[in-house]
């Protein structure tokens, strides 16, 4: 049994719910419809920006994409820009704000806001959702499509494949519409996790588990910086977290054997801080060690600084530190080093480097260029922004784009 659409969406994620909503606007007497693996739409949407989505940044710009189709987002940020996202989302009757760094949320502070709003409008247009239906296969035909699925069968004159990330598994993606699309002929960049924490080796990370601290860090080739970031490092038991740590996570593919060089003190030279050490030495000269960043950072930290540094032991007082052991410390301190792994664990990534190439899409209509009348948008393809909204505005927009030319 198969059933006849004109207009199909796979996946009701950021993407495909504004995508089904500007089919529908531009093709009211058309059948559109929304197929969707998981038990209702939009699971992902409701988990961004920690309940609050993060819907946009007004800052958004190439700087902050990754893949082979960053050369071609001003053209997809031209046709529908940051403004236009927000300008969409008041005509479905949300309110936003604009806060730090630009990031744009519901006034609401709930993803639940921005998802009923899209729902609405999709309920008032007539389309249908379909959900608990995993795509199994798509064929071409002379016009059009068939789509195979877990439960009926479909048929389409376009198609619009919103889905494809394998970021969030306990949310239920994967990636295997991705692969049907390589099947179709489709070139694909290797998928990795990007918006994660980055595994580092070190014996000294368990006992900092949940110590934040505000600092630079580099993801680092040899001596070749790749890619820096400031913010809050958060530090787990083998790993390192925080918004910036994330921002370098997508680099990760670009280095072969990759570093992460933490600067606890950026906004001071070694010099400064040697003075400062020789100072704290003069003030607490007959204090243990261990007590040594009192006043700089917390004790946590300054016990496994001076680990790293091998100025040991605590029981010893401030006054026996030597001028050699200082400058360690200070190198530490400017400077401390960690061997990164590389990693292939989707379940804490908020995003994928890697997908459908990029070169393969039309920037103006969002369509293949080796198969007509198939769209390609969000996730799916070799596209991944940093943290501040930037995949999702790319969500919103591809999807706005793609819909407009269905």
């Amino acid at each position: 049994m198969s059933v006849n659409k004109n207009i199909i969406i796979i996946g009701g994620g950021a993407s495909g719910l504004f995508a089904a909503i500007k089919a529908k606007e531009n093709n009211p007497q058309k059948d559109v419809a929304i197929l969707e693996a998981q038990s209702r739409v939009g699971r992902k949407l409701l988990s961004s920006g920690n309940g609050r989505c993060n819907l946009t940044n007004t800052s958004c710009s190439k700087k902050y994409y990754h893949g082979s189709f960053r050369k071609f987002i001003d053209i997809v940020l031209g046709n529908c820009s940051v403004d236009r996202v927000i300008k969409e989302f008041m005509k479905l009757g949300l309110m936003t704000k604009v806060e730090d760094e630009g990031r744009v949320y519901p006034v609401s502070n709930h993803a639940g806001s921005v998802l009923d709003v899209l729902r609405f409008r999709l309920d008032a247009l007539g389309v249908e959702t379909i959900c608990d239906t995993r795509v199994n296969d798509i064929h071409r035909q002379k016009k059009g499509f068939y789509i195979t699925t877990n439960n009926v069968d479909y048929i389409c004159d376009k198609l619009i494949v919103c889905a494809g990330s394998c970021a969030s598994p306990k949310l239920g993606s994967d990636s295997s519409v991705i692969k049907i699309l390589k099947e179709l002929g489709h070139n694909v960049t290797p998928l990795s996790p990007a918006l994660c924490p980055i595994k580092v080796k070190s014996e000294l990370l368990s006992s900092l588990k949940g110590v934040r601290v505000e600092g630079k860090v580099s993801l680092l080739e040899g001596e070749n910086i790749i890619k820096e970031e400031y913010g809050e490092i958060q530090f787990a038991d083998n790993s390192l977290s925080g918004i910036c740590v994330f921002n370098l996570s997508s680099e990760m593919k670009k280095a072969r054997k990759p570093c992460i060089a933490i600067d606890l003190l950026p906004y001071s030279d070694k010099k400064y801080i040697i003075n400062i050490l020789l100072k704290h030495k003069e003030i607490y000269n007959n204090i243990n060690i261990e007590n040594l960043f009192t006043g700089v950072f917390v004790k946590k930290l300054g016990m496994v600084i001076l680990k790293q540094a091998q100025v040991l032991p605590f029981s010893r007082k401030i006054s026996s530190i030597t001028d050699d052991e200082i400058e360690r410390i200070a190198d530490v301190i400017k400077d401390w080093r960690f061997e990164a792994q590389k990693s292939n664990d989707f379940s804490h990534a908020q995003a994928v480097s890697g997908g459908i190439a990029g070169s393969e899409i039309n920037p103006y209509s969002m369509e293949s260029s080796i198969i007509n009348n198939l769209y390609i948008c969000g996730e799916a393809i070799d596209i991944d922004g940093d943290c501040g909204g930037f995949n999702l505005q790319f969500a919103f927009a591809s999807g706005i784009i793609a819909g407009e030319n269905v």
